[in-house]
């Protein structure tokens, strides 16, 4: 999860799939994880409101960091 975290404090443009993450993001931040554990980690970032999940029309889903609030 805080390698996730830390991959958008580095690029807070960034948004990928899943595969995305486990492909890119993750072996250029130096961690490997099981997709499994990946998943996990995922769903709890997006449960906790720490990353956003979108879904597209084909189903699949891409994760980037979340919307900021326009409430003051």
């Amino acid at each position: 999860m805080q390698a996730i975290e830390a991959w958008l404090a580095r690029h807070p443009s960034a948004a990928d799939t899943e595969q995305g993450i486990h492909e890119w993001w993750l072996p250029d931040m130096g961690v490997h994880v099981p997709r499994p554990d990946l998943r996990l980690a995922l769903d709890a970032l997006v449960q906790q409101g720490r990353l956003q999940r979108d879904t597209l029309p084909d189903g699949s889903a891409v994760y980037r960091a979340p919307a900021a609030s326009s409430t003051p």
